[in-house]
């Protein structure tokens, strides 16, 4: 398909994108202290789990025909299967989590009851949060409780009814919280700070139902693996500053398969410049690292050298960055006329129309860059797309292979002078079906 020839609309399309919990950073756990030493985790990896039947009530916000008791166990199990963890579920009358506080009630429970504890939860935002975890846990930062309440005021499903948030989806982040998992800067991550419901990119909702390479990094930090893969794992940590010495904070860095480009963990640098990624297989990485969105101080992307990640051995990087100017900035990523900053879910073996927008954009400056081999920008297709006068938009298309792995890529967008800005995990290719695409590709 010519992508000038799609009908988009002269104005900026924003999506309902609904926050999650907790205050949004990279892949990282949570903390007891502010020293950040003990991070949140189960002292015993056997954790109760208190169903509340209010799920199964018809008057509840769960759509009726949704498959309630089949999210709920495939959401523990979706964490079960990569690390550590096994949870024992029972299911209770209980409907009301307990009050904020040093201790709890001993009752880890997931909740819709329309209770005034629950709902106090969610305090004016009524119709931006799909959920909330509230965790009890003492300084050695053990937890001994977790209650999610699922937000009362949305709707839920798990069959892609539009307008609903999926449950499944909403469940296994909750879940991530509840194992002491922080927010993601990830945008294809079950545990990026944000949840479109189901119709936004006319799509469903169903990708965070699957850990992304991120998460999983992220848990078997905390808990290690399951029994099934021995092989497993490595650290990476390192520190940036500038040339002067100075620390440079929330200073995104991932990891990426060479081969494949796939992403693989990713953070945010802490105060003092430095960062951890932990939980990543052994075998070779290449590492990035760039300024997160509408950082006042800009850094450009860093293409660092390949580095080999070991079993149970902790690989440095010690790197001083240029601090540059950049006229141009990256905000939305979007498709099928919307924008939003959602990670777009495609299929391998077809060709999609992508759409990025921000400030002082100009196709004809711009080129999009794939470190993946399975990605092949068609030639001049980037073009310049009318979405009003607030912001500039460019649209590409991209054709996927019918080889590419299952899991999450980044993109570049960068100017001939070499100024350049990642998507990072800004796509993502899934087992459930994309239609919007332009065409199906053959396997050669």
């Amino acid at each position: 398909m010519n992508f000038s020839a799609r009908t988009i609309k002269a104005f900026l399309i924003l999506l309902s994108l609904v926050s999650f919990n907790l205050s949004a950073m990279a892949y990282e756990v949570q903390y007891a202290d502010e020293a950040r030493i003990a991070p949140l985790r189960w002292k015993n990896a056997k954790i109760p789990i208190a169903v509340s039947t209010s799920l199964l009530n018809q008057k509840s916000n769960i759509n009726a025909e949704s498959d309630t008791e089949g999210a709920v166990r495939r959401s523990l199990e979706t964490w079960e299967k990569v690390a550590q963890v096994k949870f024992e579920i029972i299911w209770t009358d209980l409907q009301t989590v307990s009050p904020a506080g040093n201790i709890g009630d001993g009752v880890s429970l997931i909740t819709i009851g329309q209770t005034p504890e629950n709902l106090s939860l969610f305090g004016s935002a009524t119709n931006e949060i799909s959920a909330r975890t509230r965790i009890f846990f003492n300084r050695k930062g053990n937890i001994n409780e977790a209650d999610i309440v699922l937000n009362p005021y949305e709707q839920f499903s798990t069959d892609g009814a539009i307008g609903t948030f999926d449950l499944e989806a909403t469940i296994t982040h909750e879940i991530g919280h509840l194992l002491g998992l922080e927010h993601s800067s990830i945008l294809s991550s079950t545990m990026y700070a944000r949840q479109g419901k189901n119709g936004v990119l006319s799509l469903p909702g169903f990708s965070l139902r699957t850990l992304a390479e991120d998460d999983i990094a992220g848990i078997r930090a905390l808990y290690g693996t399951n029994n099934s893969e021995e092989n497993c794992c490595g650290r990476l940590q390192g520190k940036f500053s500038l040339s002067n010495g100075k620390p440079i904070k929330d200073l995104q860095v991932w990891a990426e398969e060479p081969e494949t480009g796939r992403l693989m963990g990713g953070v945010l640098s802490g105060a003092d410049g430095s960062f951890k990624i932990e939980g990543l297989k052994p075998g070779v990485y290449k590492i990035y690292s760039q300024s997160l969105n509408n950082k006042k101080d800009f850094f450009a992307v860093e293409d660092f050298e390949e580095v080999e990640i070991k079993k149970e051995k902790t690989t440095s990087i010690v790197k001083k960055i240029k601090n540059l100017s950049q006229d141009f900035n990256l905000q939305y990523i979007g498709f099928n006329g919307q924008l939003s900053e959602l990670a777009i879910p495609m299929n391998d073996g077809k060709s999609y129309t992508i759409y990025f927008g921000g400030k002082n954009l100009d196709a004809k400056n711009l080129e999009v860059v794939f470190n993946s081999p399975f990605f092949t920008v068609v030639p001049e297709s980037l073009t310049n797309l009318d979405f009003g006068s607030e912001i500039s938009v460019v649209g590409f298309e991209v054709k996927v292979n019918p080889k590419t792995p299952f899991g999450q890529y980044s993109f570049l967008v960068k100017k001939q002078n070499g100024a350049g800005q990642y998507f990072v995990g800004g796509l993502t290719i899934e087992k459930f079906p994309n239609v919007w695409s332009n065409l199906v590709l053959e396997d050669k």
